[in-house]
């Protein structure tokens, strides 16, 4: 199964709460993954997030940054092109989606041939993927 993580869905794999199992279940099922590079910036803010709150300590922020730039280097990462942007605001007008989500769905436009399912925590991205053609999952259902 060829998969497409937003971060909602990405950030579950290395931070344990609702849903973890499940995308970890979908990892291990996938044959490539697909998420946009912002993804990568979006999990980063998301363990600092955790860091300030002290759910997470220093080294546990520094081992999650660690292994999330590994795994990046294995996933299909999807570059935030002009034509990804133009298609990000598009998708805006169409969904009114917050701006990292738009970009996600465009990310996942850009190469909807070669995605199997569209995985994201965010109901009302999904709605959008799904209104788009894509199959959906939302790892905590």
């Amino acid at each position: 199964m060829k998969l497409y993580f937003d971060t909602s869905a990405l950030v579950k794999k290395y931070i344990s709460e609702t849903g973890s199992e499940n995308a970890d279940k979908l990892f291990l099922s996938a044959s490539e993954i697909y998420i946009s590079i912002i993804g990568h910036v979006e999990a980063v803010s998301s363990f600092r997030r955790l860091l300030l709150e002290k759910e997470i300590k220093k080294k546990d922020y520094e081992l999650l940054k660690s292994e999330i730039a590994q795994d990046f280097k294995y996933f299909n990462v999807i570059d935030v092109s002009s034509e990804i942007v133009y298609y990000a605001v598009k998708v805006i007008d169409k969904y009114q989606l917050k701006s990292l989500d738009s970009l996600h769905l465009a990310a996942a436009l850009a190469v909807k041939t070669d995605i199997d399912y569209f995985i994201s925590s965010d109901q009302k991205l999904l709605k959008a993927a799904e209104n788009e053609g894509f199959k959906v999952i939302n790892p905590n259902d």
